[in-house]
Order: C-alpha cells, then sequence, then structure tokens
C-alpha cells in the first residue's frame, strides 16, 4: 500500500457496477488520507502492542515514510535513544507495504504533526487540554475572549509545571514551543522546569479586540512582572536576594502604588474578576503571613501598613483590613524573634 501516489482507488458505485464500468485493480496506488513522518533514528523495530517485548512486525530505517493513524497508547514507556532518555507513549502506524503496527513516538522526533507530539509528550487528556488552549487562542476577538485565553495560559502553565516534572529535561521546552505565550524556565535551584505566561503574546489581540479590559489587565501584569513581561516565581514586590532568601519590599511604597492599581481595575471586575482577586491574594499575603522577611526597617514596613490602613482601597474586603490589622499588631512586638524579621537590607 503506498502513501503519496497520484492514483486513488475506490469501490465503484452501484450505478457504474450496473452499467458495466470495470473495477480498479485491487493493487492501484492511492493517496493517503494521514499525516506522515519519517523515522528519525538508523533503526527501530515496529511492534505489534505498545510495548518493548511485544512481538517484532519488522525493522524500519531511519527516513522511511509512516501512515500515522491517529490512536496513541495510554501507557508510555521509558527508552534511551542516542544516549538521551524519553518517557513517551507509542503510535499507531502503517508502513509503505501495509504493515500496521506501533512505534515509540520518540523514534519519529519532530517529524509528527503538533497535535500528536502534543499527546507524545503529555498523555491524552492533557494534550486535550493545550489544545483547547490553543484554539482559544487563535480565537481572540473581544476582551472577554482576550481574559480567558490568558486565563487558559495561567491554569495550562500550573498544570504542566507539576505534570512535566518527572519527564526527562527536553520535554518542556518542545510543549512550550507547541503552546503560545507560554515559555519554560529551567529553575536550577528546584531541579525543575516552571512554566510561565509571556504577557506580551497577547498585547496584539488586545489592541485589536473590543472593550479595553484586557488591555488594563494586561497592564497589571506588566505592573507584577515588569522584567520581559513574563511571569515569574515571585512579583515586582518580592525581592530574591539568592535562592530561597526571599524578601518583601514593604515598607518601600509598592504596596501601596498596588494597592491603587488594583481599584482601579474593579471597574473590569465582572471581566476580569478571578485576575483580580488572584493578584490580590498574592499582595495581601506578602503583608499579613508570618513567615515573610521584610527587607526594610520595622519603621517603614509600619509606616507603609499604616498608610494603607488610613486610605479606604475598595478592593480591600473586612476579611483583608482585619488581617492587616492583626499584622500591624504583630509589628508591635519588639522581642528579639520579631526583630529578626526586618531590615535584612542592613545585612543582619
Amino acid at each position: 500500500m503506498g502513501l503519496l501516489f497520484a492514483g486513488c482507488s475506490q469501490a465503484p458505485s452501484d450505478e457504474e457496477a450496473g452499467s458495466g464500468a470495470v473495477a480498479q485493480p485491487q493493487d492501484t496506488l492511492r493517496v493517503s488520507r494521514y499525516p506522515t513522518a519519517q523515522l528519525s533514528v538508523p533503526v527501530f523495530q515496529i511492534r505489534e502492542a505498545p510495548l518493548v517485548d511485544s512481538r517484532s512486525l519488522g525493522d524500519l530505517r531511519q527516513g522511511e515514510q509512516l501512515e500515522l493513524l491517529g490512536p496513541v497508547s495510554e501507557n508510555s514507556t521509558r527508552l534511551t535513544i542516542g544516549g538521551q532518555a524519553f518517557l513517551q507513549p507509542w503510535l499507531l502506524v502503517r508502513t509503505v507495504s501495509g504493515v500496521e503496527g506501533w512505534v515509540h513516538a520518540a523514534a519519529l522526533g519532530d517529524e509528527m504533526p503538533d497535535g500528536l507530539r502534543l499527546q507524545a509528550f503529555l498523555g491524552k487528556d492533557l494534550a486535550a487540554t493545550a489544545t483547547a488552549y490553543r484554539q482559544s487562542f487563535t480565537e481572540m476577538g473581544n476582551a472577554a475572549t482576550v481574559v480567558q485565553a490568558l486565563r487558559q495560559a495561567h491554569q495550562l502553565a500550573g498544570v504542566l509545571s507539576i505534570a512535566l516534572q518527572p519527564r526527562h529535561l527536553d520535554v518542556a521546552p518542545k510543549v512550550a514551543d507547541l503552546l503560545p505565550a507560554l515559555t519554560a524556565v529551567w529553575m536550577e535551584t528546584r531541579r525543575s522546569w516552571l512554566f510561565f505566561v509571556d504577557y506580551k503574546a497577547f498585547e496584539t489581540a488586545a489592541q485589536r479586540s473590543q472593550g479595553i479590559a484586557d488591555e488594563a489587565l494586561l497592564k497589571l501584569y506588566y505592573d507584577t512582572y515588569p522584567v520581559d513581561s513574563i511571569g515569574y516565581v515571585h512579583p515586582a514586590w518580592k525581592l530574591e536576594v539568592e535562592p530561597d532568601k526571599v524578601y518583601s519590599l514593604l515598607g518601600k511604597g509598592m504596596h501601596f502604588s498596588y494597592l491603587e492599581h488594583l481599584d482601579q481595575m474593579l471597574k473590569y471586575h465582572d471581566v476580569a474578576g478571578p485576575e483580580i482577586d488572584q493578584l490580590k491574594v498574592l499582595i495581601i499575603n506578602d503583608m499579613t503571613a508570618p513567615s515573610v522577611l521584610y527587607w526594610e526597617a520595622r519603621e517603614k514596613v509600619w509606616a507603609e501598613l499604616e498608610a494603607i490602613l488610613d486610605t479606604t482601597f475598595l478592593v480591600l474586603k473586612p476579611a483583608d483590613t482585619l488581617a492587616l490589622h492583626q499584622s500591624m499588631e504583630s509589628i508591635r512586638d519588639t522581642g528579639v524573634a520579631q526583630r529578626r524579621r526586618f531590615n535584612f537590607r542592613a545585612g543582619f
């Protein structure tokens, strides 16, 4: 059975059969209706089932064309190819000679269509989520759809950061290449890849869309992650001096200004409510969590908290205000343990 040939064999219709039309010979070559890929390794065995110990159906050679029939195995197998380890599923393929069987996805390299590559990297369910996000990204037309795609990007980034940890190190950047507006960053201190959203990638769609809630939300994210406008582990009000040494910058006026920005965003709460609320939680936790260490002296931290509580911020709920008052009370404590939370700027 050939691939990509000019002829196409079809069964004769009833009308043709009745008129004496001659059926095409069974060995007539046809055009493949399946996507194809080439084997990217020197030699590989096609197998009866998606298992390394399954019966071999023959050897495949590098460059051999294979039809990708669609099914992807539920199981993934760890194989070492060319000195690299891959944990990927198997794909059902058909050879030029008509043999149907299973080939490990890593043996096809980057030859597969994007949809199958996502399934090979992520598995069926997560690949479906990633594909839905890709579709949403291409269909952005108004402010609501831009914000929705941005929301999906954040959710997918979080899921991928967890799901790809057991995988080989090469997988994360390859997945990021297939997903618009997502980037994978290797975190040496964690020995893992984390996925982040590139907000600039949404900017063109936001500028063209109907409505301005999406542009306003992007400006809020630019304010949150000003370095390259790409999400990071820590927002702008945090200072990472060295791995595992992160300090709050409360006392420099950034928290007050950010709350002002959040207040301005409330007019878009019907479109971007979850994002506004989530960012508010981040900055409130930075001012109230008992484990936070502060870069500035206690007097400066106190002064900014006092200024915040003396101002009416519409974004703050009663529970937020109560937590801020309790944080103020804890700062009154002049004990040694409490003093050690402040003034790391001075080298303490």
